[in-house]
């Protein structure tokens, strides 16, 4: 009975408080105004989180003057003290803003509090003290750092809070009962109040009694003999998403500490899917988790079993954003390269192709040569770099390489145009020096001795993977590499942008990042294996087929090439390659000869997700399973630039197949 009567009471106190506290909430003046790093998009009220606490403070009294003998009324008012002091502290974070070392001093002298107390009380050995002091205040922040989208910690709330009650039902911890349904309880009552139109936010004060009121119970429950795998594995996943990124934050030389969009969660939102649908992914995971852990009650052996089922849940969650192409993206911003002053590119251009023997260097030489230009063939230096430099040590290294530079200015002497057709098109490449330094390093060097030789356009060749599994290609500077290669093309992508907004002796010539696609044509391994595969039982593609593919011709690319260096007026400083026209159904039939076999569409997205998931724990595996997307769904694609100035050419990626076939077999 005390069980359902603690329940319902919270339960109503929480539905129906805030909309009596909205008042107060606007005359205090605690609105939430969105950023660029916020989820949300308009202001809002915060500080809701209120009602939670004043429902949850009136609940444990309600229980604490029922005096049930079952009831250990000293946990109860533990639980309720560390919770309402958490939740104060808050609220004066919400309304004043309380200085971060208070913040975290208050933090950990709670936490502190709390695991003496439960020493003392129920018998926690003095040596696991300094272990929950430290847990206790940290999973308050883990609490606040989750909360970032609508509902995500009302339902946590919720699961987390019946995962303990379950926990107290089966070891006889009646109080412990209790407490889960009202942490429960609680938390999902405000819930509606975060989806409204018209919503709030639980704020600091919600989310701090949030992991306040988890943390202390477990650890009190901990104390009176509660095995430790069903009370962590419940928030897991809060704490590997937290934890996750906060590792990866610090490696990458961030300022850990900053607001940001990186969560697990954050990433999965930001590829354009709603709150409610991502915050209830998160709370079906922590549910799974909180399940394989009640395993441990069973004694050992379900420990064991339960503890190998938390970590998978656990991988498959930090998987996601990988499994459906949400990864969170690198976003820099693009500089404004245009024409040196007194330019003129209408008339005769001299050109320059570096890597001409390559190719689509040599492809490039043809067609100039073909109507009549004066081409110089330029041989790219041989440069290597570490696959872990930055940008900045790769502009300093740049700096340092002046014999390689000078040797380029000296041969760029003259030309108008400069094409980096160079680079090591090697989509299964490790991250190898000579990779990183073809792909990242050279164009850095070429566009400064494009500079210093009078040159006025460079087009450097790049390649449309620099941007992953995004639903849709682009010409912004979006970058979501997935291999070595595609790390290595964005690596020299963002060095060019920073080399263009470092230059100020106006000299510079216009730089023109040239994304191109899967680019196919006679003499290509990669054209040879796709029409063995096109005429292989292998061939194939989701039904109906009709998505636009990434495969394109040399053709194509040359055409688009020269179109963009004889431009007469300033091209952006990043172009897409066009569309072809091609479908995924389309490409495999004029490789092949033959139309290829439609599958389901749900299980080719069943496979595909299955293998980024062991992608996830064999890395390798990740270029092959991104050509399988390929192959199956395409991809979109929007070169809005050559769309404007009406430079979308016609396909001639049937040509590339047919032309030769008998040097193609």
């Amino acid at each position: 009975m005390i069980i359902g009567v603690g329940a319902g009471v919270c339960l109503v106190v929480s539905l129906l408080l805030p909309p009596l506290l909205r008042p107060l909430l606007r005359r205090v003046g605690v609105m939430d105004v969105p950023n660029g790093r916020s989820s949300h998009t308009t202001p809002t009220l915060r500080g809701a989180g209120l009602a939670a606490l004043l429902a949850l403070a009136v609940t444990f009294g309600v229980v604490l003057l029922l005096v049930d003998p079952r009831v250990e009324s000293g946990a109860i008012l533990l639980v309720l003290l560390v919770s309402l002091a958490a939740g104060v502290l808050g609220l004066c974070e919400d309304v004043w803003g309380v200085p971060v070392a208070i913040r975290a001093a208050i933090q950990l002298a709670l936490g502190l509090g709390g695991a003496l107390a439960a020493a003392s009380l129920f018998g926690l050995d003095w040596w696991w003290v300094a272990l929950f002091a430290v847990g206790i205040a940290g999973y308050i922040n883990v609490a606040n750092f989750m909360d970032g989208i609508n509902g995500i910690s009302g339902l946590h709330g919720g699961v987390v809070g019946g995962a303990l009650a379950v926990a107290g039902a089966f070891t006889g911890e009646v109080w412990l009962a209790v407490a889960g349904v009202v942490i429960a309880a609680a938390f999902v009552g405000f819930l509606p109040w975060n989806f409204v139109r018209s919503g709030m936010f639980l704020g600091d004060v919600g989310s701090y009694l949030l992991g306040a009121s988890i943390a202390i119970t477990m650890t009190v429950a901990f104390a009176r003999g509660v095995p430790l795998l069903a009370l962590v594995a419940p928030i897991s996943i809060y704490l590997v998403d937290a934890g996750v990124t906060l590792l990866r934050r610090v490696l990458r030389g961030e300022k850990w500490y900053e607001a940001h969009r990186s969560h697990v969660y954050q990433q999965l939102t930001g590829g354009g899917r709603p709150h409610a649908p991502v915050a209830i992914v998160v709370a079906v995971f922590s549910a799974l988790a909180a399940a394989a852990g009640l395993l441990s009650l069973a004694g050992p052996q379900g420990g064991l079993i339960g503890g190998a089922l938390v970590i998978v849940v656990a991988l498959v969650y930090l998987g996601l954003p990988r499994l459906v192409g949400t990864e969170a993206a690198e976003v820099v911003a693009l500089p404004e390269s245009e024409l040196p002053r007194n330019a003129v590119m209408d008339g005769p251009l001299r050109w320059a192709v570096v890597g001409a023997s390559g190719f689509i260097g040599s492809a490039v030489v043809r067609a100039l040569e073909a109507e009549g230009a004066d081409v110089v063939e330029v041989k790219a230096p041989r440069l290597r770099v570490e696959g872990g430099a930055s940008v900045p040590e790769l502009l300093a290294l740049a700096e340092k390489s002046e014999l390689a530079t000078k040797e380029l200015a000296d041969q760029l002497r003259g030309v108008d145009v400069v094409v980096n057709a160079a680079g090591l098109a090697t989509p299964d490449a490790s991250d190898a020096a000579p990779l990183f330094g073809a792909n990242a390093l050279l164009p850095v060097v070429l566009l400064t001795a494009a500079g210093l030789a009078g040159a006025m356009r460079v087009i450097h060749l790049s390649s449309a993977a620099v941007q992953g599994r995004t639903p849709q290609l682009d010409e912004t500077a979006t970058f979501r590499p997935f291999s070595a290669y595609s790390r290595s093309k964005a690596l020299g992508e963002m060095a060019l942008f920073a080399r263009v907004e470092d230059a100020s002796d106006g000299r510079s010539p216009e730089l023109v990042v040239l994304r191109a696609t899967s680019v196919q044509g006679v003499g290509r391994e990669t054209t040879r294996q796709l029409r063995r595969l096109a005429r292989s039982p292998l061939s194939s593609v989701a039904a109906p087929g009709d998505r636009p593919t990434v495969v394109s011709s040399v053709d194509g690319l040359v055409s688009f090439i020269r179109f963009v260096g004889s431009h007469i007026s300033s091209v952006p400083t990043v172009v897409l390659q066009p569309w072809e026209g091609m479908t995924t159904a389309e490409v495999l039939h004029a490789a092949g000869g033959r139309a290829p076999r439609m599958l389901p569409k749900p299980l080719c997205r069943f496979f595909v997700s299955s293998g980024f998931l062991l992608a996830t724990i064999v890395r390798p595996l990740q270029g092959g399973v991104r050509r399988v997307e390929l192959m199956w769904f395409g991809q979109e694609q929007d070169a809005a630039w050559a769309r404007r100035v009406g430079a979308e050419g016609v396909s001639f990626v049937v040509e590339a197949f047919q032309h030769g076939q008998d040097k193609l077999e």
